[in-house]
């Protein structure tokens, strides 16, 4: 996909667990850079936005899930759909977490 590709220049981070900070370096670069808020989006809602926001947190950055740039999917397995899911991370993120605000709030925001 065109759009993923990095411009010169860009870090790129892989990860290889759930949340974005633990097997990157990403917390280091953005110490570094001075960047102390973050705008999660992506997938998947209920894992790797839930992971990357709670150790965000716990790491003292300030939070915005983009819950309109997030995507879920339904659990058949536990009999759960994407919608409950969704709205329950979202709720629970919100709670302690994370600001989640819609993705007109998070460009305003920029």
């Amino acid at each position: 996909m065109p759009c993923a590709i990095a411009t010169e220049g860009e870090p790129v981070f892989v990860k290889h667990s759930s949340s974005a900070f633990a097997t990157t370096g990403l917390e280091g670069h953005l110490r570094t850079e001075g960047i102390s808020r973050l705008y999660v989006v992506g997938a998947v809602a209920g894992f790797c936005v839930n992971s990357t926001v709670r150790a965000a947190a716990d790491l003292g950055f300030a939070v915005s899930v983009v819950h309109d740039a997030v995507i879920g999917f339904d659990l058949p397995s536990a009999n759960l759909d994407a919608r409950t899911i969704f709205d329950v991370t979202m709720g629970l993120l919100a709670a302690d977490f994370a600001s989640v605000i819609g993705t007109a709030d998070a460009i305003a925001a920029l």
